[in-house]
């Protein structure tokens, strides 16, 4: 089985690190036969640094689905193109909304120094700002904040050429090419949605709770509650539930032995 992980809020429960405990159930997975795969908001440079170097050359899904790298290599990149990209940038001047572009591997940030989103952002020092005119094939841009964010809304919601994804703080969403999502990308590796274990906590995971197999929800959104498979409640005994979860899963998903 394919047991793909989101990140935050799901394994990781204060922005920066995820507990031994966990990461060794992780890797019990391995153990045990299974493919380990993550699925996350968070760029690929932004998520290695929560990740043991043992979990780096998973299948590593970043940018909502807009990015995915195998064996520590780029495999797959899904970047806006050129003129919705404009477009979007447009709007959000119009807007008078500030926003982060992630690229494959460098970023471009406009707004306020100080936003408290930006602790997220290349935690490893392992990137480069670059400036609005270096900007080349951007997979996401993320508005960290915005006058008027129903308007803009609204407007993007209407053009073709973009998927949003929301995130519980209604005052952030991603922005991604249309028809990016973490199903998606999983699809385009090669995983079908039968063979699929996903575990997730918020809205840029339900493309994976629609289809996948047996999901598992962290937390209390809405909408994943009616499609999970089973629900953790997030309290301070989420990190043991996750462990007694995860070791339940691969022993009942196990891998048929060959002879």
């Amino acid at each position: 089985m394919h047991f793909i992980f989101d990140i935050d809020g799901t394994i990781c429960f204060n922005g920066r690190t995820i507990s031994p405990a966990i990461q060794d159930a992780l890797d019990s997975l391995r153990q045990r036969g299974h493919q380990l795969g993550f699925a996350s908001a968070r760029p690929y440079r932004d998520i290695l640094p929560l990740l043991d170097a043992r979990f780096h050359d998973a299948l590593i899904i970043g940018a909502n689905g807009a990015m995915s790298h195998r064996q520590g290599q780029l495999h797959r990149l899904t970047p806006i193109p050129d003129p919705v990209f404009a477009d979007i940038t447009q709007l959000a001047q119009r807007f008078a909304a500030s926003y982060l572009v992630d690229l494959s591997w460098n970023y471009h940030y406009s707004g306020d120094a100080s936003h408290p989103f930006l602790n997220k952002v290349d935690p490893g020092k392992l990137a480069s700002h670059v400036g609005a005119e270096d900007i080349r094939q951007p997979t996401k841009l993320l508005i960290t904040a915005c006058a008027d964010v129903p308007g803009l809304r609204q407007e993007l919601d209407a053009h073709a050429g973009v998927e949003l994804h929301h995130h519980s703080d209604e005052q952030i969403f991603d922005i991604t090419a249309a028809g990016v999502s973490k199903m998606a990308a999983l699809r385009q590796c090669g995983i079908a949605a039968e063979e699929l274990i996903c575990f997730g906590n918020d809205s840029n995971d339900v493309s994976m709770f629609l289809d996948a197999g047996h999901s598992v929800q962290v937390g209390a959104h809405p909408r994943l509650a009616e499609l999970a498979s089973e629900r953790l409640p997030l309290d301070q005994d989420i990190e043991t539930r996750l462990v007694d979860v995860i070791a339940r899963l691969s022993r009942e998903r196990a891998p048929a032995r060959r002879d």
